[in-house]
């Protein structure tokens, strides 16, 4: 089993941990564990990185960018917003950690070239051997349905009608369906024909954006990976992993049972049904192995490497994780092939037992 490790080092303006601090810990994770990747960012820091980047080279280990795309971009240049398909701005619910969840329009071209502005003008000399793009999507129901039937600006719109779909026709069939637009079928599928157009129109913009991004990084000589929704729930943000993966070295799905907080499972589906509660098609879900294990036999023939996205960090209500159930998600992920397991979302939090679990592994 490969591992990657995920480490937060803060937002643009502010840094969450010390170069030392962040060595020591991994010089315990490291005792315990062989680590192919650690992923980290976006604090611009170089001479830490530097630092770090001297340290991994003695482990072998390939230093990540993590570098968020279409959401906390502000702080690093101007972007144009998303907005619902009715024009107006969308109130995201939540904000933790100097973290903002505002997306902006993903068929920009001035909001994809911020982002490969924030690499060379920020990064790129601070010896990163890849970069791990996240937020690659629009609004969840965090954003609530405005947010999910976004973005809506005239530049969107234009590229949705070269997609054979109307936003017109799509917002007419939301004020008369109302909830019941969203309902589903048994294989997954959307009911209605325009619903199902147009989340696949959303996620061939996505994907545009997405690619060219990855043919620039992949230009630079980086490896490049992906951090995606669980496919629960992907295509609502605008993520088909049969398109996405096509561009990259990995993908990260986040299969998040634990974490009551934005990409967590239950959170993001709880939102789905408040948000839209007569939609058909969306029983009760029991967040145990064997929907773990459905979500990664969905993800069995990409043609890039899967490390499936576990958290590892804990908090006493908004992450409840234990040795146990990353043992779970260890079994689980190893009888379904993946490449490996992405420890997430940051290792700084991470209780030592949660790590021990993983040397026999």
């Amino acid at each position: 089993m490969q591992y990657t490790v995920q480490l937060s080092t803060g937002s643009r303006f502010h840094q969450e941990y010390e170069a030392q601090d962040i060595i020591a810990r991994l010089s315990q994770v490291f005792e315990l564990i062989s680590v192919d990747k650690l992923m980290l960012g976006w604090y611009p820091n170089e001479d830490m990185y530097l630092r770090l980047k001297e340290f991994l080279s003695k482990y072998g280990t390939k230093m990540v960018l993590w570098l968020p795309v279409f959401s906390d971009t502000a702080e690093f240049g101007s972007i144009h917003k998303a907005v619902a398909l009715w024009g107006k701005d969308i109130a995201p619910s939540l904000v933790q950690s100097g973290e903002t969840f505002d997306f902006c329009c993903p068929s920009s071209p001035d909001n994809i070239d911020l982002v490969k502005e924030m690499y060379h003008k920020y990064f790129s000399t601070s010896g990163f051997d890849g970069v791990f793009m996240d937020r690659i999507r629009t609004h969840s129901f965090g954003g609530g349905v405005s947010g999910v039937l976004s973005c809506g600006c005239p530049r969107c719109a234009e590229k949705h009608f070269e997609n054979g779909v109307s936003l017109d026709d799509v917002r007419k069939a939301y004020e008369t369906l109302e909830d019941n637009f969203f309902d589903k079928l048994p294989n997954g599928s959307f009911a209605h024909e325009i619903t199902e157009n147009f989340f696949n129109s959303k996620c061939k913009i996505i994907d545009q954006g997405v690619g060219e991004l990855c043919k620039h990084f992949k230009d630079l000589g980086l490896e490049v990976g992906l951090d995606t929704f669980a496919p629960l729930m992907s295509r609502f943000v605008g993520q088909d992993y049969n398109l996405l993966a096509q561009h990259a070295d990995f993908v990260k799905p986040m299969l998040y049972r634990r974490t009551l907080a934005p990409a967590g499972l239950g959170y993001e589906y709880y939102l789905l049904k408040s948000s839209a509660p007569k939609a058909q098609g969306y029983e009760a879900i029991q967040m145990d192995a064997n929907f773990l294990d459905d979500q990664l036999k969905a993800l069995s023939n990409l043609p890039c490497h899967v490390y499936a996205g576990i958290e590892i960090n804990h908090h006493p209500e908004l992450v409840k994780t234990s040795p146990q159930y990353v043992r779970e998600c260890l079994d689980v992920i190893g009888k379904n092939g993946c490449t490996g397991a992405a420890l997430s979302w940051n290792i700084m939090q991470a209780p030592l037992s949660h790590i021990e679990v993983l040397s026999s592994k």
